[in-house]
């Protein structure tokens, strides 16, 4: 398992690792893939937030739009940093 890199959000920001494909399965099973339907919403991981961010925190699994932020790959794994406007709601299942 790899380790969470140590990464510090501007104040406005949140570090987040969004779901992968397999996370985005439907509830039968069938995946679809993100260039089939362009306007789906994602979800993460929220991995830290910055100094002024007020309604989320760390562990929430946030919805975002698909190209939302600014994508990052550290070690082979995708992060993304998402500005606290591109966050549209806290995904509770």
């Amino acid at each position: 398992m790899n380790k969470i890199p140590l990464i510090k959000p501007r104040p406005k920001y949140v570090f987040i690792k969004p779901d992968s494909e397999e996370a985005r399965q439907s509830k039968y099973g069938i995946v679809t893939p993100s260039n089939v339907e362009q306007e789906r919403k994602s979800i993460g991981k929220v991995l830290f937030v910055g100094s002024e961010v007020k309604e989320i925190k760390k562990g929430d699994r946030i919805i975002f739009g698909t190209y939302a932020g600014d994508a990052i790959q550290i070690e082979g794994i995708d992060y993304k940093f998402l500005h606290e406007d591109d966050i549209l709601g806290i995904y509770e299942k």
